[in-house]
């Protein structure tokens, strides 16, 4: 059990697993793997009564979907993962980012809210999130899918820069 939940997989091992559910999705559900959409279906069960024209549409009229299990299943997964690997119950280390800054904790908080909503806000703008797009939009050959990969990695780099550069000093 160590090589499924402690070890790191091998690139490839991980690649082909992925690289897998793409028909696998449409064989079994006759749809694209993608997690925004399940995201979506978290904040119908927080807010039900939620304005948003795009949350009211029929892809979320069935708020326990398997989409809502997925994003389930991850959080279980890697909470299972780390009790498996001998973390500890609560972490609050990331790395470089915590060892540079030495913020409160209320400030990582909104820090990383204000991150997963500009990341929610440009999954929607994208038309998905960069799972749907990356891994089953190039599976299929969509222009659009290519284009969105495109901008979410250079993007991507680019945040990291200034991340580094302005907020770390740097390092």
């Amino acid at each position: 059990m160590k090589f499924l939940f402690v070890d790191l997989w091998p690139w490839w091992l991980a690649g082909i697993i992925i690289g897998l559910l793409v028909p696998l999705m449409y064989y079994f559900f006759n749809t694209a793997l993608g997690v925004s959409t399940g995201y979506g279906n978290l904040l119908k069960i927080a807010f039900p009564k939620i304005k948003l024209k795009w949350l009211n549409t029929d892809t979320f009229k069935n708020k326990s979907n398997w989409r809502f299990l997925f994003i389930i299943g991850m959080i279980i997964g890697g909470f299972i993962s780390a009790r498996v690997s001998g973390m500890p119950f609560i972490n609050t280390g990331m790395g470089l980012f915590t060892q540079k800054l030495n913020w409160s904790y209320v400030i990582y908080i909104i820090w990383f809210f204000v991150g997963g909503a500009l990341l929610g806000f440009g999954a929607r703008l994208a038309n998905g999130c960069t799972s749907g797009h990356c891994i089953h939009g190039l599976a299929t050959l969509q222009k659009s899918s290519l284009a969105a990969t495109v901008f979410f990695l250079l993007f991507g780099v680019i945040g990291t820069f200034f991340v580094k550069l302005l907020v770390l000093a740097g390092a």
